[in-house]
C-alpha cells in the first residue's frame, strides 16, 4: 500500500473516481480495456464505443512519454479524459497548466475533458480554467462533479 496519501488515487466510498467512471461507462454498454499498440488487431477494439485506459502521449518535454486516464472512443469521436483530484491544499493544482499545454499541443484528439475533483485546489483555479478554455483552439470541457461528466457521456450516445 502506498503510504503517501498524495500519491493515492482520489476515492469516494473506497473506490477511485476513475474506476467509478469506468464502471459507469460499462453500464452504458461501453467496454473498456488497457491501451495497447496492437489494439487495432484485436476485434474487441473495433467496437464503435470503447474506453481505453492509460493512453500514452508524448508530452511537451520532447521524448517524455506520459499517460492520461482515458481516451473515450464514442461513435466517430475520440475524447481524451484526465482526472485531477486534490482534497486538501497541495501541489496537484500545479499540474493543471501542464495538462492544458499538452492538450493544446500534444494530444491528437480534438476534444479533451478535464475532471477536477476536490476542495483542495487554489481559489483561482476556476477562473484560470475559464480563461484557458476561452482561448483554446481545441474543444476542452472541464467538469467539477463526476455526475456532470457521466451525464455528458450518456448524452453523447
Amino acid at each position: 500500500m502506498i503510504q503517501n496519501p498524495s500519491l493515492r488515487k482520489a476515492k469516494k466510498d473506497g473506490m477511485s473516481y476513475e474506476k467509478q467512471y469506468e464502471l459507469f461507462c460499462r453500464t452504458l454498454g461501453i467496454a473498456s480495456g488497457q491501451y495497447s499498440k496492437n489494439q487495432s488487431e484485436a476485434k474487441l477494439f473495433d467496437d464503435p464505443n470503447f474506453l481505453f485506459k492509460n493512453v500514452p502521449y508524448e508530452s511537451v518535454y520532447n521524448g517524455s512519454i506520459c499517460t492520461t486516464e482515458f481516451v473515450l472512443k464514442i461513435k466517430n469521436k475520440k475524447i481524451r479524459i484526465e482526472f485531477k483530484s486534490q482534497n486538501i491544499a497541495g501541489s496537484k493544482d500545479e499540474c493543471i497548466p501542464y495538462i492544458f499545454e499538452n492538450a493544446e499541443t500534444q494530444f491528437p484528439e480534438d476534444e479533451f475533458i478535464l475532471m477536477i475533483i476536490g476542495e483542495g485546489f487554489r481559489n483561482g483555479i476556476k477562473d484560470y480554467v475559464k480563461r484557458k478554455i476561452n482561448n483554446s483552439k481545441k474543444n476542452i470541457k472541464v467538469f467539477y462533479d463526476l455526475n456532470d461528466l457521466k451525464k455528458y457521456t450518456k448524452d453523447l450516445l
